[in-house]
């Protein structure tokens, strides 16, 4: 066996040592991780489950910008980023830190789900809860007790929006489990390695904006495979489901917090341009309406009441005499 010169070790030691020579036959290649552990459960949820799930989520953000805009007065968009399925470990690995998460029942399907939302959006929809702008602090730390209160009913209202989605395929009640800041907080709902259905949303809040994501796991929805395979959105599904008496009685809930604008009508008169203009204060106009004849109370525009004017503690009031049904002659 022959032996090298010292000038043959110092070519190799020089070309081992030169920049750029190592992993050269990869350049301009790209490499991506892939874990041989779960080969074989990549692909739980079908295409049609997930275009499903996809327009479930769809319809929440609709029922979520509604719900969310009268609640907070100010303007809410959510719509939906990505929908995907991928492991539980994963899943916890990608929150981002700090967050809220919040762990909620689904009656009657077994296990539970997840929703997690940004905490910087967090502090702007308690400061807004709270009759502020929307502001956040700019160093973020864990909610007060009063401010946990404020976001678990924040919670249970998109839950309540999230709740009507389903509807679509079937009733759930939904129940708040668990909610905390910091993920390791949170119980593991299944093993890491189990196979979720991923949904990334972005919220809109006023000027601020944040992610919202859902966690629903296979195991969960596995009972509701077929349905989630083979659903519809078609108005005659919708139609045909008819709706139960929790439905119309949140119906009922919404109408009744919905504003209204009532006008009162004290008469109507004409006079010239020159009458008007050389009015003063002081002066006294007759109205044709005589004093002793109920006045008109509107309704968005639609004539709903007759009235008589009064004063109810130093304001002007009117007080009720009776309804106009289509039958009143006016």
């Amino acid at each position: 066996m022959s032996s090298l010169s010292q000038e043959e070790i110092d070519a190799l030691v020089n070309q081992l040592a030169a920049p750029g020579t190592e992993g050269a036959g990869l350049e301009g290649k790209k490499i991506k991780s892939f874990d041989f552990r779960f080969t074989k459960r990549l692909e739980k949820f079908s295409n049609n489950q997930l275009q499903t799930l996809r327009t479930l989520h769809d319809n929440f953000t609709r029922l979520l910008n509604n719900s969310l805009s009268v609640y907070l007065r100010t303007r809410v968009e959510a719509t939906i980023v990505s929908i995907e399925q991928i492991s539980y470990g994963d899943f916890i690995a990608s929150i981002g830190i700090p967050s809220i998460l919040s762990i909620f029942s689904m009656d009657p399907l077994p296990g539970s789900g997840i929703v997690q939302v940004d905490l910087n959006l967090v502090f702007s929809i308690i400061d807004r809860l709270l009759g502020g702008p929307g502001w956040f602090p700019q160093k973020l730390r864990d909610l007060t007790d009063i401010e946990r209160t404020l976001m678990q009913r924040f919670m249970a209202r998109m839950l309540n929006s999230y709740r009507e989605s389903w509807n679509y395929l079937l009733t759930l009640s939904l129940k708040i489990e668990a909610l905390d800041s910091n993920p390791q907080f949170i119980p593991r709902i299944i093993p890491l390695d189990q196979i979720v259905a991923y949904v990334s949303c972005e919220l809109k809040v006023g000027d601020m904006a944040g992610v919202m994501n859902f966690c629903l796991p296979y195991l969960v929805l596995q009972s509701i495979g077929p349905q989630l395979s083979d659903f519809q959105w078609s108005p005659s599904v919708v139609a045909g489901r008819g709706m139960t008496e929790e439905d119309i009685a949140q119906l009922a809930r919404n109408v009744e917090r919905a504003s209204v604008d009532v006008q009162v009508e004290l008469g109507k008169t004409t006079v010239s341009l020159r009458d008007l203009v050389a009015l003063q204060p002081g002066d006294v106009v007759l109205f044709e309406k005589p004093t002793n004849e109920p006045l008109i109370a509107k309704v968005n525009d639609c004539e709903k009441f007759h009235v008589f004017p009064g004063v109810n503690r130093e304001r002007l009031a009117v007080q009720v005499a009776g309804v106009i049904s289509n039958e009143d002659d006016l």
